[in-house]
């Protein structure tokens, strides 16, 4: 190798790294998977039910007695 190549194989490694990570096991991944997945299970269910909750508190308040209008002359 020359220099040039080995200064870009340091660039390269300072940007990417020089550590090989084999793929993970298929068990790991079925385990991030299902984790994710209650994950967003969870966040929707909290979701539903902030929503479900407000929703039913709006629904039982009194409704509001019919508008008052009011007409405004111009002045004269």
């Amino acid at each position: 190798m020359d220099a040039d190549e080995e200064a870009i194989r340091r660039q390269l490694d300072a940007v990417v790294g020089d550590q090989y990570r084999p793929p993970r096991r298929p068990r790991e991944l079925v385990l991030k998977w299902l984790g994710a997945a209650a994950l967003a299970v969870a966040t929707a269910a909290i979701v539903m039910g902030t929503l479900h909750r407000y929703m039913t508190n709006a629904e039982s308040q009194p409704r509001p007695q019919k508008p008052v209008t009011v007409t405004i002359v111009p002045p004269k």
